[in-house]
């Protein structure tokens, strides 16, 4: 129950968008449980869909009957998604659509006051990071009782927007990158997410960091790359003096220190750093101790 409340406290914190954590790249989907009838004596529909592949989802119906829908977060396939909580809202039609159910597939829910009415949203935290590629997050049962073209669309999170969470403390925030929408006697919108993953990104003073490639701001070893071991090319190290202290530092290291760089691979023993002795005198005085 602690991790629980401390997953929602951070979701109702959020402030912003961070560097891709663990769930970057996912989508909010929306899918049909095709042949599933709703009834009143069943209380939960999660897993309802039954599906294993964002591409197989069904996103639209025909008719007036009450259809159950589930909506799910969906992951590249070569992703290690730690999904510990959602935030998200839907917009629809009130006065052609109308919701008989609805409920969450987490361990905790956070809604705004008006939900599920149009336009509010809510939160859905789990106790236990879920790890699967696709995850159940919330279902609703609805039905469009006019015949009139409708969608059951997808949005932010009417003040904490559309973001997945991780089971760190405090939690990496990752933007939802696309949002479905669910058709009623016309298409819905399935946003697959693609297959890409972070990688290791080496910076010029030679350290690593696995974000993505577009957050990369040096050179990208690969999608599915990682910092362990560091295959960063380590920049050439020398002597570097400063007055007659020598420590070993890069080049960029040393002129940041105020040193004066040896060249790659000099060493400090025997130390380089000497301070060639100055006299303070004049010329004329030079010339006669020479004379």
């Amino acid at each position: 129950m602690k991790k629980v409340l401390l997953a929602a406290a951070a979701l109702a914190c959020i402030g912003g968008t961070a560097l891709a954590g663990p769930n970057a790249n996912g989508s909010l989907i929306v899918a049909l449980a095709d042949g599933v009838v709703y009834t009143t004596d069943i209380e939960n529909y999660c897993g309802a869909t039954g599906l294993q592949n964002c591409a197989d989802a069904s996103v639209s119906t025909a008719g007036d009957a009450t259809v159950v829908i589930g909506i799910l977060a969906a992951f590249p396939s070569v992703a290690s998604p730690r999904l510990s909580g959602v935030t998200f809202g839907w917009t629809y039609d009130d006065n052609d659509v109308a919701l008989a159910g609805y409920g969450p597939c987490g361990d905790f829910e956070l809604a705004t006051g008006g939900w599920p009415a149009s336009g509010e949203g809510t939160a859905v935290t789990w106790g236990a990071a879920q790890t699967g590629t696709i995850v159940d997050v919330y279902w609703v049962a609805a039905a469009n009782y006019y015949g009139n073209a409708q969608t059951l669309d997808l949005i932010a999170h009417p003040s904490q927007g559309a973001m997945f969470a991780d089971d760190d403390v405090p939690s990496n925030l990752d933007m939802i990158a696309a949002l479905g929408s669910f058709g009623f006697d016309t298409e819905g919108t399935l946003p697959c997410p693609t297959d890409v993953a972070p990688g290791a990104c080496c910076a010029a003073d030679g350290s690593c960091e696995v974000v993505l490639r577009e957050d990369c701001q040096g050179e990208f070893l690969g999608d599915g790359t990682d910092c362990d071991p560091n295959m960063c090319i380590q920049p050439a190290e020398g002597a570097c003096c400063v007055g007659e202290v020598c420590s070993i530092r890069t080049a960029m290291s040393c002129d940041e220190n105020g040193g004066n760089y040896q060249g790659d691979d000099t060493v400090c023993d025997p130390n380089p750093c000497t301070v060639v002795p100055v006299i303070d005198s004049t010329w004329g005085t030079l010339k006669n101790n020479y004379r």
